[in-house]
């Protein structure tokens, strides 16, 4: 029997397979076994994890992060100022 586990947290995911009695964490194209929760748009591609991570200062507007943060909070003032307000 397999199984297949999945960590959607604020700032990361990572993806586990239980196997033959054994759990491994899958690594992603870079090797890393943590992959950062960010998504970046441009106008012909779509960038996740650690490069839309660091690109993210020269396309701010166009990168979603600390999405899971503004789930179930009010809108009062809308969630893009509210997140750019807590922006580290």
């Amino acid at each position: 029997m397999a199984a297949i586990g999945v960590h959607l947290g604020c700032t990361s995911a990572c993806v586990a397979v239980y196997k033959d009695g054994r759990a491994g964490v899958v690594a992603n194209d870079a090797g890393d076994r943590v992959t950062p929760a960010v998504v970046a748009y441009s106008a012909n591609e779509e960038i996740v994890g650690l490069a839309a991570k660091q690109n993210r200062i020269r396309n701010i507007s166009n990168t979603v992060m600390k999405v899971k943060q503004i789930l179930g909070r009010s809108q009062k003032c809308g969630p893009w100022t509210w997140l750019l307000s807590n922006y580290p």
